[in-house]
């Protein structure tokens, strides 16, 4: 029950936020020439997979078993956030007018993606690649069976030791699942980002048109960073909680535990900036990407 009120309470405060920003969406800053439905749309539908991405969360977290579907709660929320910002650049449309005015201008990726944290969140992608790689080689059978939920080291020919949970194929396979999912999404929102036709005249929509393509950008790294850091830390302190749980580990599970426990402050710091990316991509993405 308690659980349940818990999750209750975030689907209330994550709607209220929504319907809060689709409100402020339809507010055009001054000097801002692209339509307020624009806007709106743009608002609601990253806010809707936002809300969509709570749901999902909360329900995957409560009906996994051992741990399973709280490990994927983070994941499966940026995947949705990701679907509800590719919506939004698919639902923008150049405007139906007999003649139309271009300008020349080639659109790169970068030019709407925020360098640094950019950069932050494909190093936290690849740490928890090759750690999903590492803990799923390594990984053994529990005493109830399941493949690699357990870490377990022969000490001597007569002593063993063995120490669960372990991110083995047990949680690492659905995990590399949902974040390849995210992933492709992401190259499917950049592209969208950056292809889709300016909502009015060029000459007019142009600063305002990039300030929503970059807000987008913001939106993606953000929603990657969320997805790839919850899991990080997460599997960060239950592998070096493993290997520090073996008594007669060798030395260099001991130092891959602490630089573990040692990185972690880093991802979180990481989770964070991705968290106020999600939530308000628009003060960020003032300013021109770097």
């Amino acid at each position: 029950m308690a659980a349940a009120g818990a999750i209750a309470v975030v689907v209330l405060t994550v709607g209220a936020a929504g319907l809060f920003a689709i409100v402020r969406g339809s507010r055009r800053p001054a000097g801002i020439d692209v339509p307020a439905a624009m806007w709106r749309r743009s608002a609601a539908w990253r806010w809707g997979g936002i809300a969509t991405g709570g749901l999902v969360a909360c329900a995957a977290a409560l009906s996994g078993a051992l741990g399973r579907g709280m490990l994927l709660a983070a994941p499966l929320f940026g995947l949705f956030v990701l679907i509800g910002v590719l919506c939004a650049e698919l639902s923008v449309r150049a405007p139906t007018v007999t003649a139309r005015q271009a300008t020349i201008k080639i659109r790169r990726s970068r030019d709407y993606l925020p360098r640094r944290p950019a950069e932050a969140v494909l190093v936290a992608t690849g740490a928890l690649t090759a750690l999903l790689v590492v803990t799923t080689a390594t990984g053994t059978a529990d005493d109830a069976g399941r493949a690699g939920r357990a870490l377990a080291l022969q000490c001597t020919p007569a002593i063993s030791q063995a120490h669960t949970p372990w991110a083995g194929s047990y949680y690492s396979y659905p995990l590399a699942a949902i974040l390849a999912a995210g992933l492709v999404a992401a190259a499917l929102t950049v592209r969208a980002v950056v292809m889709r036709p300016r909502p009015g005249d060029p000459t007019v929509v142009t600063i305002a048109d990039d300030l929503l393509r970059r807000r987008a950008g913001y939106t993606v790294t953000g929603a990657i960073g969320v997805l790839v850091s919850i899991p990080l830390i997460a599997l960060s302190i239950v592998t070096s909680a493993a290997l520090l749980s073996i008594s007669c580990r060798p030395a260099w599970w001991t130092v891959a535990a602490w630089s573990l426990i040692a990185l972690t402050p880093a991802w979180t710091a990481l989770l964070g900036w991705s968290g106020l990316a999600v939530a308000i991509p628009s003060r960020a993405a003032a300013q021109p990407a770097r």
